[in-house]
This record gives C-alpha cells, sequence and structure tokens, in this order.
C-alpha cells in the first residue's frame, strides 16, 4: 500500500479480527474493542453513533422540500445520510467493501459542496454548465480508482482535506464579500463558525482516540459501562454530523443570498437544528428596514468617529 502502510495498525492490538460478518477485510480497525456489546455488531458504539448524522441529513433533505428550496440543496443533506449509513456498516462488519461505503461518498459529498460555492452566478441556472459537472465528476472517479488501488486511509484523508479546506476558504471569503449591513452575514458567518469549530474539535478528539488508543482502552475497563463515554471515535461521528449539518445549513443560505435575493430566504440561527426557508413578504420589508437602520448607525458611528 505504499508509503503509508501500517499508519493505523497500533490501533489493531489484539482485536478480534472475525465475527458475525465474516472475517475483517478492512484496512483499519478502530480503537473501539471489538464485539463487546454484541457479536452481531463489531464496533458497537462506533455504529450506534451514524444514527444522529443519518437522521440529520433526512431532516435537512425534508426540510428543503418542505420550504421549496432547489432540489440541489437537498443533496447536500442527503450526502450526509450516505456517509452516516455507509460509516454504520463499516463500523458494523469492519469489511472493506463497507469501508468504502464510509469513505467515497465523504469525497462526493464534499465535492458537491465545493461545485455549489463555486457556482454562484446570478439566477438557479448552472454557471459552468455540463463540464462543470464533467470535472466534478471526473475528480470523484479519479478518486475512487486511484483509492482502490491504493487502499490507504491516510492518501483518503489527504484528498478530503484538499476539498474541505479549498471550500472552507471559498465560502469565508464568500461571506466577507457581503455587504456590512446585509441583512444575514452575520447568522450565516456564526453558523459557519459553530459548524467549522464543531468539526475540528470532533477531528481534534478523534485523532487523541488514535494517538493514545493504548491508554484510552486501559480507562474504558477501568471506567466498566461509563467507558462508552471515552470513545473517542464516537465523537466524531457525532460533531462532524452536527458540524457538517449547520454548515450546509449556512452555506445554503449564503448561495440563495448571492444567486437569488438578499432578503428572500433566512433561518433561525436560535435553532438546534437551524434549516432555511423563505421570508414572508412583511418580513422582508422588516428585514430592509433594519439592515437600512444598521447601516445608519454604523454610518453615524463613523461619522462620532
Amino acid at each position: 500500500m505504499g508509503a503509508f502502510d501500517g499508519a493505523f495498525d497500533t490501533l489493531r492490538g489484539d482485536q478480534v479480527n472475525h465475527g458475525f460478518w465474516g472475517e475483517h477485510t478492512s484496512t483499519i480497525d478502530w480503537c473501539e474493542n471489538n464485539y463487546v456489546h454484541t457479536p452481531y455488531i463489531a464496533e458497537t458504539i462506533n455504529t450506534l453513533t451514524n444514527l444522529p448524522s443519518i437522521l440529520l441529513g433526512l431532516y435537512g433533505c425534508l426540510s428543503v422540500i418542505k420550504n421549496g428550496l432547489p432540489t440541489r440543496f437537498a443533496f447536500c443533506y442527503l450526502g450526509l445520510s450516505l456517509i452516516g449509513i455507509g460509516s454504520f456498516g463499516f463500523h458494523m462488519s469492519l469489511r472493506w467493501e463497507w469501508q468504502l461505503m464510509d469513505e467515497l461518498p465523504m469525497i462526493y459529498v464534499v465535492s458537491y459542496a465545493a461545485y455549489l460555492i463555486l457556482e454562484t452566478s446570478p439566477g438557479m441556472d448552472w454557471r459552468f454548465g455540463i463540464i462543470g459537472a464533467a470535472i466534478m465528476i471526473s475528480w470523484d472517479i479519479f478518486v475512487t480508482i486511484s483509492y482502490i488501488y491504493l487502499p490507504n486511509p491516510v492518501y483518503h484523508q489527504i484528498a478530503f482535506a484538499i476539498i474541505l479546506i479549498s471550500t472552507t476558504f471559498r465560502t469565508s471569503y464568500l461571506i466577507y464579500q457581503l455587504p456590512s449591513n446585509h441583512p444575514s452575514k452575520a447568522k450565516i458567518g456564526n453558523t459557519m463558525t459553530w459548524g467549522v469549530i464543531t468539526f475540528a474539535v470532533g477531528f481534534a478528539i478523534w485523532n487523541v482516540d488514535n494517538l493514545f488508543c493504548t491508554y484510552l482502552r486501559e480507562i474504558r475497563s477501568f471506567l466498566g459501562p461509563l467507558g462508552i463515554f471515552v470513545e473517542g471515535h464516537a465523537y466524531w461521528h457525532l460533531m462532524t454530523g452536527y458540524g457538517s449539518f449547520l454548515i450546509f445549513t449556512a452555506s445554503i443560505l449564503l448561495h440563495l443570498c448571492i444567486k437569488v435575493s438578499p432578503d428572500a430566504y433566512t433561518f433561525n440561527e436560535k435553532d438546534i437544528f437551524p434549516v432555511v426557508y423563505p421570508v414572508s413578504s412583511a418580513q422582508q420589508k422588516k428585514l430592509k428596514i433594519d439592515s437600512k437602520h444598521k447601516h445608519k448607525q454604523n454610518g453615524h458611528a463613523s461619522v462620532a468617529q
């Protein structure tokens, strides 16, 4: 497998390497001990913590349909569910085919999100037409084939990180470009920030789980049933799932503000699970008044200084 051989071997330890689903064929066996809670699930906690992501993705998708948003945004949330389903099967079986169903959709979803965030021309027509879609699909095919021939998680993580970081910078730039008096700039920025922080903290906990697996297993053994709260990979599932949901919601509103109208859509940033919905005529009028009032206040403050 090349330069990254053995990158995750320390996580295997003396783990059981076969079970109800057959021999473990995945290239990774995570830090959670196998078949501790049931003979039918290899990593019980890592498996079950994918359920919130699956449900969040379905909730987001249904909200897009219910609120009459362009269908293109439903696929972002459905992608979150797809990743959750793949990860559920992967941790349940530790089979290579399910590992692919976990890891490859991550590439597909962030590629699609990157394509959307690059597609910022006015109106809902596709800016790059069939060429843009062809480039995105070609990239996905390239990563898919190369990962099958180079089945190492580090390669996958590098490919994923390149797209994710690029998309994050592009999104941050678009938020920065919004006028200071834009009615949705603050809520988009705040929600996006919370999403990125949640995602990053989950990533940090996941790495702690990888690096200090031997010690964490000893702690879990000492804690007994409470050891489930020290399963770092489970926090990665929960936090990246929720962080992705917030990022998708903020990105969808940003996209609509740029392509449709700055005051045609909104979401309630106080909601735990915010979703974008169309603004009524009365609300649009209020947003415009509030925006003008805020702009005047900023102007007076500048004069006073």
